[in-house]
């Protein structure tokens, strides 16, 4: 029975069972689901491309949303137009630092070493990670549970995320601190105003060029956030 489980014909089997019934319920949203990546209790948006060996659970992924090569995914929701790297962990899971034992054992019932010493779960091990529209995320960043990313915000390749990030700043490091704001305070209040990844593809594809050009895409939009255009 190990060897089934662990036989690589069958678990590929499986991958592509999982992934035909998972296509099938989402058609017509072109979803892309890259090889041995699986998505358990996941709720996908349209246009959302997952690349290999991602695994993803109990999460909401927004529309025009990639994630690369490698992640692993827990509890975690997203917004639109978000470009996350290869090898990201968002939402691991937490051990109580507070207690006398960090060890799961002695507080879960879940079983991580085989055997468990508590008689009912004492400790909540995992809590949702929220991450906004247009966040770009670098390779092997980590973000840990119960964070909350801003729209628009950047986090660095390697950091690890420990507090929440405002909208439209760049953090990076271990842990992550603020690097800068990527535009000015009255620029970043008219953009989460504007709300462009609420725009129909329409207007995404008839005004493209203004997101080559901040100034241009500013003096259009105005400091309110109005459309003129």
């Amino acid at each position: 029975m190990q060897y089934l489980r662990r036989n690589p014909l069958v678990i590929w089997t499986k991958w592509w069972l999982r992934t035909r019934k998972h296509l099938s319920e989402n058609k017509g949203k072109h979803l892309k689901i890259g090889h041995l990546s699986y998505l358990n209790n996941t709720i996908t948006g349209r246009y959302v491309t997952i690349y290999d060996n991602v695994i993803i659970h109990n999460s909401s992924i927004g529309d025009y949303v990639y994630l690369q090569d490698g992640g692993v995914f827990n509890s975690m929701s997203t917004g639109k137009f978000c470009s996350i790297g290869p090898h990201v962990r968002v939402g691991p899971g937490m051990h109580p630092v507070h207690f006398i034992s960090s060890f799961p054992a002695f507080y879960s019932t879940r079983l991580q070493c085989q055997v468990t010493f508590a008689t009912e779960d004492a400790f909540v091990e995992s809590g949702e990670v929220q991450i906004g529209n247009d966040v770009w995320i670098g390779a092997n960043a980590l973000i840990m549970d119960n964070i909350k990313i801003g729209d628009g915000a950047v986090v660095a390749a390697g950091a690890v995320v420990t507090r929440d990030v405002e909208p439209y700043t760049i953090v990076g490091g271990v842990p992550a601190a603020p690097i800068r704001k990527r535009f000015s305070d009255q620029q970043i209040a008219a953009l989460l105003e504007f709300r462009w990844w609420d725009r129909d593809e329409q207007w995404l594809r008839e005004n493209h060029r203004l997101f080559q050009n901040p100034e241009e895409f500013f003096a259009i939009t105005g400091a309110t956030g109005t459309l003129s255009v």
